[in-house]
């Protein structure tokens, strides 16, 4: 792809890169996104506060309550009612009618991958500030809550800390540290062939890969990335998802996921498992798995084996986002005939509205202009090529098949009462932080209603996280984690693509708008201007 070819560096742009990337972290919230902390001119949001005359989303009953009231004290929900006997509150927020619902979860996210497929020198410092830029992104989509499923643990951490001490805007964060793989299983591509400063970085931000070559190397790899993790990721499949002549990858033997299993069984770790194939499907269904991630794309299971998936209580993110994103129509002379379906015709549409309108919101436009050019590769390289060549893309096969196979899976497992989160891949290329409607979208499409839609986000979410009994619903006792929108995501779920103020422990995380000060002040009166410091 002219002006786009990534020769390697030398000594003084390696340090240079190194450095401008140590200063991108350092930098403070790009501007327009409202910081943790922030205060609302006129209210106090540090004392106990009520927030009255809602309309309250039950998520658990599926109903809404009408003049509701949520109080709040120390980060927390202490009691919940309707009508006008509100208990009496330091500070009361009149919402007007807006709609509250739980702080939304994002299952399945990587917050500090790189979300462009090939990174020029020149780029690290805006790949830098993206990662940053992440977590913003993720509050002010209504998402309080996120579980990171592979990632520079040294970087998250550092991210982790300055949130919790209030430097910087973000999500509450789960995570499993690094993905534990077989040498040249999934993801097979050496991170310094992704990104030359990932070697010598890694002393101070870590490996998104906790690679192992024997048994012996496993056990080390397990006990030293269980610290600090809230469960275990593997990967299951046995082929590759890169467009590659050799399509097979190394697996786990069966030795060495007995030992994975009774290693988290005693450290008490739920196991997550990585699946695009009936063959990883498998696996996971011989195991006592938590959760598997993404959708099943060779074939349609049968009922049979979604009833065995329910009674096993094996939950699934199926983060059909990715499915849409890689429906590159552009590595086709002429979109084969099978792929024709009105499942991936309207997914298509979808894709190229969200490429056209919104991506450009999520990531930095230069980066996400890089990965549109990157889709003339299947053209100018070629599919055999790419892999020899460093071209890290997916195969569009796979992930036209997921949609179409992946829509009946879905609808299969919704019927048969599996437990099913919701997370898009956030921080893979295409699948930005921030455009977790497209996946609330997805499921719309592929026929769940609003409020099945809406406990996928937040109930689903929790019990998957195993944190239901501190988020996912309003309700007293749970951490006061509260979307508001200004009008009903129960009758059109596009609603959950603006916020207009978002809560997370009692603290705003980020407001569309200014509340006006005096008196108890109401969210229909804003002004379009930001939280002030």
């Amino acid at each position: 792809m002219s002006g786009h070819t990534f020769s390697p560096i030398g000594r003084r742009d390696f340090l240079k890169g190194t450095l401008i990337a140590a200063g991108a972290l350092a930098l403070p919230a790009m501007p327009g996104c409202a910081a943790s902390g922030k205060k609302i001119p006129g209210f106090d949001f540090e004392g106990s506060f009520l927030l009255a005359h809602a309309n309250l989303v039950d998520v658990i009953s599926g109903q809404v309550l009408e003049n509701a009231w949520l109080l709040v004290d120390d980060g927390k929900i202490t009691a919940r009612g309707t009508g006008e006997s509100a208990p009496r509150a330091g500070h009361v927020l009149d919402m007007k009618g807006h709609y509250l619902v739980p702080g939304l979860i994002d299952a399945h996210c990587h917050s500090t991958a790189s979300p462009i497929f090939s990174m020029r020198v020149s780029d690290t410092l805006r790949n830098a500030r993206q990662i940053k830029r992440n977590f913003e992104l993720a509050v002010e989509s209504g998402v309080t809550t996120i579980r990171d499923m592979g990632a520079f643990s040294g970087l998250l951490h550092h991210f982790i800390r300055n949130i919790e001490k209030g430097e910087m805007s973000g999500p509450r964060v789960t995570t499993c540290n690094a993905i534990l793989n077989v040498m040249g299983g999934h993801p097979e591509i050496p991170p310094t062939d992704m990104n030359l400063f990932a070697k010598p970085a890694s002393v101070f931000i870590g490996m998104i890969m906790n690679n192992f070559r024997d048994t012996a190397e496993m056990e080390e790899c397990l006990e030293d990335n269980a610290r600090g993790a809230s469960f275990i990721k593997l990967s299951l499949d046995d082929k590759t998802l890169f467009c590659k002549k050799d399509k097979t990858i190394p697996v786990y033997s069966k030795d060495q996921l007995d030992r994975v299993f009774r290693f988290a069984e005693k450290k008490d770790l739920p196991v997550s498992g990585h699946i695009h194939f009936k063959y990883g499907f498998d696996r996971a269904m011989a195991y006592p798995f938590n959760s598997v991630e993404h959708m099943v794309s060779d074939v349609v299971l049968s009922d049979a084996e979604v009833t065995i998936m329910a009674d096993r209580k094996l939950a699934i993110v199926p983060t059909m986002t990715i499915g849409q994103s890689f429906l590159v129509e552009e590595a086709y002379d002429t979109l084969p005939e099978q792929f024709r379906s009105p499942e991936t015709l309207q997914e298509l549409s979808a894709r190229a509205d969200y490429f056209s309108h919104n991506a450009a919101q999520h990531c930095d436009p230069v980066l996400h202009e890089q990965n549109l050019r990157a889709m003339s590769w299947f053209r100018s390289i070629g599919r055999d090529n790419l892999w020899p060549k460093k071209k890290f893309l997916m195969n569009p096969d796979i992930y036209f098949n997921m949609i179409q196979n992946g829509y009946v899976n879905l609808r299969k497992m919704k019927e048969a009462g599996v437990l099913i989160g919701c997370g898009i891949d956030a921080g893979m290329p295409f699948n930005y932080f921030g455009g977790n409607f497209r996946e609330y979208e997805i499921f719309k499409r592929v026929g769940f209603s609003n409020i099945d839609i809406l406990r996928c986000a937040t109930l689903n979410n929790a019990r998957i996280l195993k944190m239901d009994d501190r988020i996912g619903s309003l309700d007293a006792g749970k951490y006061a984690d509260i979307v508001v929108y200004e009008q009903n995501p129960l009758e059109d779920i596009r609603v959950m693509r603006s916020p207009a103020l978002v809560i997370k422990e009692g603290r705003p995380m980020f407001a569309s708008k200014v509340l006006n000060p005096g008196g108890p002040v109401g969210i229909a009166q804003l002004a379009a201007s930001r939280l002030e410091a």
